[in-house]
């Protein structure tokens, strides 16, 4: 396994870049809440972070993720954040508000706390709740008239079916964090072979994590152009444990 990096378009000092682990290994499905301690399968996650940079005012800012639906795997999303480094301007406010946030989330964190503690037969559960934790704590908050929010997406891109996570920025929300604004989306990848018909990438090859921004002041400007940032993925199954 190795982590890499590409970007789109640095010397216009607008640019998107993407990285993250290019050869994940797949779960099984029929392990993922199995009950056995034979059988069941730990929480195994992948952080696929993007950085966006612009220059001069603050835009409005979309940022896409997508990872082609093909072959023998799909992706199961499973928490996406823009990262805070305090602190920002109006940090007393947003402080406020994370710590409200969070004493929200805090019955359904205790909640699946005590419930893993229970059941032995799910440990991949207690990661699943460690690791939202940690991302929702660093997590920026959203703030009045600074509403960031996410959304699943899918995109047919040269007859290939991609599926993905698309990030909204609103220019006041960019302000705050900076000239680099910086997220992430945790992931965790499920083995599923086609049921029917071969879906095989053409030529056998894997297809690249495909990464895109569009950034909204006077008028609207794509980082790259008409293109994507590419982050080649290779998929292969878990490795049997011993």
């Amino acid at each position: 396994m190795a982590a890499a990096w590409a970007r789109g378009r640095a010397e216009t000092g607008e640019w998107l870049e993407v990285y993250g682990e290019t050869e994940p290994q797949s779960v099984p499905l029929e392990q993922m809440f199995a009950t056995g301690s034979d059988r069941a399968t730990p929480f195994t996650g992948y952080l696929y972070v993007w950085t966006l940079g612009y220059t001069e005012h603050a835009p409005d800012a979309k940022v896409t993720l997508l990872f082609p639906a093909m072959g023998d795997w799909r992706v199961k999303d499973v928490q996406a954040i823009v990262y805070h480094l305090p602190p920002v301007a109006d940090e007393r406010a947003w402080r406020t508000t994370l710590a409200r946030d969070l004493r929200a989330a805090g019955p359904v964190l205790e909640t699946a706390g005590k419930l893993t503690a229970d059941l032995v037969g799910f440990p991949e559960l207690n990661a699943i709740t460690s690791a939202a934790a940690h991302l929702r704590a660093r997590s920026a908050p959203q703030m009045p008239d600074e509403e960031w929010f996410v959304k699943r997406v899918h995109r047919s891109l040269a007859g290939i079916l991609h599926q993905g996570v698309e990030w909204t920025l609103p220019a006041n929300f960019v302000k705050q964090i900076g000239t680099r604004v910086t997220g992430a989306l945790l992931v965790q990848f499920v083995g599923a072979a086609p049921a029917y018909e071969d879906s095989d990438p053409p030529g056998g090859e894997p297809l690249p994590l495909l990464a895109c921004a569009t950034l909204t002041r006077d008028k609207e400007m794509r980082l790259p152009e008409d293109a994507y940032v590419r982050l080649p993925l290779r998929v292969t199954p878990e490795r049997p444990r011993t």
